[in-house]
């Protein structure tokens, strides 16, 4: 008898495969999990700047600093904030910005989020309470 030759692939050949792509995803996905995290925790640091640079703004023209945000100059945008900002401890010669992770801002539900909390003062000193990342 004469046997046709093969035309497609074998079960083995695509159960390797599948285990090749199965072993990819298991190294792409968490080193991608942790460049979003990152993204995300980027946005808390570069508003944490401009509102910095806008209370310095105000402390030239004013001899004090803003004792809100609004009056400083921000505006949060509407949607897709991911952090929440706070102006405290605003005295003539100081100020403290807090930026708290919101709700809607989860990493992964493995990762941990607790004390994910970043802060900057006048003298631009930069404060993150915790990576945020442990766990990922």
């Amino acid at each position: 008898m004469k046997f046709k030759e093969n035309q497609g692939f074998s079960l083995i050949e695509m159960m390797v495969v599948v285990a090749i792509m199965g072993v990819l995803a298991v190294v792409a996905v968490p080193k991608f999990q942790l460049f979003k995290a990152k993204a995300i925790r980027s946005e808390a640091l570069g508003t944490l700047t401009q509102i910095h640079l806008l209370q310095q703004a105000y402390q030239i023209d004013n001899d004090t600093y803003a004792t809100s945000l609004a009056a400083a100059g921000y505006t949060a945008p509407t949607t897709g904030l991911k952090y929440g900002y706070v102006l405290s401890g605003v005295t003539a010669f100081e100020f403290l910005v807090t930026a708290t992770k919101t709700n809607t801002a989860k990493f992964l539900s493995t990762c941990s989020t607790a004390g994910d909390v970043a802060t900057i003062n006048q003298t631009k000193t930069i404060n993150i309470t915790t990576d945020g990342l442990a766990g990922c």
